[in-house]
């Protein structure tokens, strides 16, 4: 063929790219694609097409070669960059994209990606930085919202409401960012202003999903819960594909009493289009929080059906059964799951719960050693190794569940400023209950009879939690300065640590906090900041914090410490070992819950 005839073909297959067909636009370049794999722009688009059909390592391959051929091309560098960090290779994408930035300084597609890529690595102040030299380099409504991404993944929300105000100075009717500002008013805690942006979008067009969503979740928010589940039910019938919509409105309908009827139009929606796998598995997910196990684990089998080997529902079925209890068949699923997924170390971190359950904690250890070579801090897995060596009879547990050594209570003095604890805590919680009303919304709650607020308090700035973290502080560099190197949680001190997912929860009568661990913690502590208990009280143990007893029970292996929740009491414990907090009698228990990590040297302060 002449090289002005591949090249033609090469133009039709770049046109039906375009026209989004990567499958056919691929059809069209195979047949001339050696012929002209020497030409860096057919190398890139190749590469394109196989990044389009989510087959990065091809993508990779191609895009690398398109660079090394036009070493000046900063888009091809770009690119590049945009599959490495598909991949997961930061540090190499930040580098390339360098690169396309210093040959196309004036590329704002680079400049975005950079600041995505720094928030993906959770280098989000270098994120902050990068935008903001973005917004003074060339000021937009493009540049402002890309700045209050960053503000609002800081958990900084009347930053970013600052920051999607100044985006809507330069398209002021742009309905996606008159949406985008409304939804930062929202997460701080501005709802009603919210809401008045949602019903005036909603009443000149209901024309997109996130729009239904935010419309429902703000009208649930004021109480006007019919409207909300009306506005829903318009959002599924319009977007029937919407796995959001549907689980929102199952959670309406089962706070409003509807039972396991709840996801009865996601049911209808599955039985329309029976393929969809991501839907069944979200109805199983709604009906399985609302308790619904039987009815959940039949939506599963019937999953089965038409999908035998996929692993998310395998091992969502095999979860089920297990607390059916039902542990040998669970773990029989979950072994299927692990034989069919692609990702073999959650496949196997899957199993260690549902094995120890079906009586084969050897198993149980044997694996999560494993894995824990790995990552030795994943909290998680040092819970599992010492629950398996527990339900085992080894006494070698208590090296890792030393509840004298690693579990320590401290009294929280009166703070500068404040007449006594009291006084301080009171002030404390009037923030916090403010907190559960505009910030945990009732939606996304699973807790019993509580909530739990959904942002990190930190970023508040407010005074009465600056001052319990001063003063906590003192406690948490006592109990660190306890710990020694050959300990499970002494092996991680460092002279410098941080607070990370700082929240409350507030539970009410009969509420509880079921048994966890916090997977990326280091010391966790839990500060009781006001407790109503009952005139007369039925259980001795009400409210009590749980030590010890894993998430779903294991034989032998109940509570092994209990401690009485009283204001002002800080509570500080590794973050591997379980915790929960017992069905409280009276008014309400309101607590501060963070955690404490520790920073490497080279992280710097």
């Amino acid at each position: 063929m002449k090289p002005g005839e591949a090249q033609a073909i090469a133009n039709a297959s770049r046109a039906l790219f375009a026209q989004g067909d990567p499958v056919g636009a691929e059809r069209v370049l195979k047949p001339v694609f050696n012929q002209l794999r020497s030409d860096a722009s057919v190398l890139h688009l190749m590469g394109l097409i196989k990044r389009a059909q989510n087959q990065l390592e091809e993508a990779e391959r191609y895009l690398r070669a398109a660079v090394a051929y036009s070493l000046n091309e900063g888009g091809y560098y770009n690119d590049l960059g945009v599959v490495l960090q598909a991949r997961g290779s930061y540090d190499e994408a930040m580098r390339v994209y360098r690169a396309a930035q210093a040959l196309t300084p004036q590329a704002t597609a680079v400049r975005v990606n950079i600041v995505r890529c720094l928030m993906e690595m959770n280098r989000l102040a270098e994120a902050e930085q990068e935008a903001r030299a973005f917004v003074q380099a060339a000021p937009s409504a493009e540049s402002w919202t890309l700045l209050g991404q960053v503000q609002r993944t800081q958990e900084r929300h009347d930053d970013a409401v600052a920051s999607a105000a100044e985006a809507l100075k330069y398209q002021p009717r742009l309905r996606a960012l008159q949406l985008n500002h409304a939804n930062a008013l929202d997460r701080a805690g501005r709802g009603r202003e919210a809401l008045e942006v949602y019903e005036r979008l909603a009443k000149q067009e209901l024309d997109t999903a996130e729009l239904a969503l935010s419309y429902a979740r703000a009208l649930f928010t004021e109480g006007k819960k019919e409207e909300a589940e009306a506005v829903l039910e318009q959002g599924v019938a319009k977007w029937p594909a919407s796995i959001p919509l549907h689980t929102t409105l199952a959670r309406a309908r089962w706070l409003r009493g509807e039972g396991e009827k709840a996801t009865a139009l996601a049911e209808e929606e599955i039985a329309r289009r029976p393929d969809d796998i991501p839907l069944r598995l979200a109805t199983a997910d709604a009906l399985h929080r609302g308790k619904h196990l039987q009815r959940a684990l039949q939506v599963l089998a019937d999953a089965l059906q038409v999908a035998p080997q996929n692993p998310a529902v395998l091992t969502a079925f095999g979860v089920i059964l297990d607390e059916l209890d039902r542990p040998l068949d669970g773990l029989k699923a979950l072994r299927h799951a692990a034989e069919n997924s692609q990702d073999e170390r959650n496949a196997k971190r899957n199993l260690l719960s549902t094995l120890i359950r079906a009586g084969q904690p050897q198993e149980a250890l044997e694996i999560a050693r494993a894995l824990r070579r790995d990552d030795p801090h994943e909290q998680y897995l040092i819970a599992i190794e010492a629950l398996a060596l527990r339900a085992l009879g080894d006494e070698s547990y208590k090296a890792f569940n030393d509840y004298e050594r690693f579990v320590r209570c401290y009294s929280i003095e009166a703070p500068s400023g404040y007449f006594t604890v009291h006084n301080f805590n009171a002030t404390l919680a009037d923030v916090l209950r403010r907190q559960h009303r505009i910030a945990a919304h009732p939606l996304d709650q699973t807790l019993h009879n509580g909530s739990q607020t959904g942002r990190n308090l930190l970023a508040l700035k407010n005074p009465a939690i600056g001052a319990f973290m001063k003063a906590a502080d003192e406690h948490v560099r006592d109990y660190i300065s306890r710990l020694t190197p050959e300990d499970p949680v002494g092996a991680r001190k460092t002279e410098r640590y941080r607070y990370e997912s700082f929240s409350s929860t507030r539970l009410l009568n009969e509420g509880y906090l079921p048994n966890q661990v916090h997977d990326r913690g280091w010391i966790t502590g839990l500060y009781t900041v006001a407790c109503s208990p009952a005139e007369q009280r039925r259980y001795p143990r009400a409210g009590h914090i749980m030590l010890g007893a894993p998430n779903r029970p294991v034989a032998n292996c109940g509570p092994e410490m209990w401690i009485e929740p009283k204001e002002g009491l800080l509570v500080l414990f590794p973050s591997y070992i379980w915790h929960g907090v017992a069905p409280i009698e009276g008014a309400e228990l309101l607590t501060l819950t963070f955690d404490v990590t520790p920073v490497a040297s080279e992280e710097g302060a």
